[in-house]
């Protein structure tokens, strides 16, 4: 067990916690949004992911199976446009739905400000997931990779393999998914702004570009992670947020002009 490794996977997953909880903060305390409006990121996040987590778990198998005769490499793609698709239909609809009706019922003002909350605590919830995923996964290193062997393991190659590998992790290969949470909340922001805009404005084709984008994101990183490894995948999502903050940008100066206007 090495323990700079250790050290990686806690300092990831506490930075997975912080940063999107500091990003609210600083919201509250420039803009004076509330914490309420985090919280409701938060909540539809999670409410959404209820019914779009088991219909990926449910599908997906038999879909994979039926396409398997087509070839590895094209049924690869096909399971990241699908898998990318149900994303996007499910996040950025239901992003619409509580702008549309959630939020105006309760009078919640439809602003860029509230716009911005919103999506961090969409994407701040799913780091905060994700940090608690990697907790686990440092407590199985810690488990399986201690001298001697903390845990007692079956006499099986294929656990034998697994625990190998866990010995090879370097702290170089934890660090990426940290960078990624705060690409992906990047985006989440974006496309809270985009859909944000679709309501305000009444341009039903924004939603529409926000679920091909976020579609295309996320089919991009489940082809390119299984074909060209972690790094290009993390270059790909780079972009991606790098266009994605482009955008915060440009519709915050433009959502404020009208706002003046």
């Amino acid at each position: 067990m090495d323990p700079l490794v250790v050290a990686t996977f806690a300092v990831v997953a506490l930075l997975e916690i912080a940063i999107p909880l500091a990003l609210g903060y600083w919201i509250v305390r420039r803009f004076g949004v509330p914490w309420r409006v985090f919280g409701l990121g938060a909540l539809f996040f999670i409410a959404v992911q209820i019914v779009h987590t088991p219909l990926v778990l449910v599908t997906q198998g038999p879909l994979y199976r039926s396409l398997l005769p087509l070839g590895t490499t094209t049924t690869l793609a096909v399971i990241a446009l699908y898998l990318g698709l149900l994303a996007g239909l499910f996040e950025e609809i239901g992003r619409y739905l509580v702008y549309r009706y959630y939020f105006q019922r309760r009078d919640i003002p439809l602003t860029r400000e509230t716009g911005l909350q919103f999506g961090a605590g969409w994407g701040g919830v799913e780091s905060i997931i994700v940090a608690l995923l990697v907790l686990s996964s440092m407590l199985s290193y810690i488990l399986l990779t201690g001298d001697g062997g903390i845990i007692p393991l079956p006499d099986d190659p294929a656990v034998a393999a697994q625990v190998e590998a866990l010995k090879g992790l370097t702290p170089l290969d934890i660090l990426p998914g940290l960078a990624e949470r705060m690409m992906t909340i990047t985006l989440h922001i974006a496309w809270s702004l985009m859909v944000l805009a679709a309501v305000v404005y009444d341009r039903k084709a924004l939603i529409a570009l926000a679920v091909l984008w976020h579609a295309t994101v996320d089919a991009a990183a489940v082809f390119l992670v299984q074909t060209q490894g972690v790094i290009v995948t993390e270059a790909v999502i780079f972009v991606f947020a790098v266009l994605g903050l482009v955008y915060i940008l440009m519709q915050w100066r433009r959502m404020g002009e009208r706002a003046a206007s």
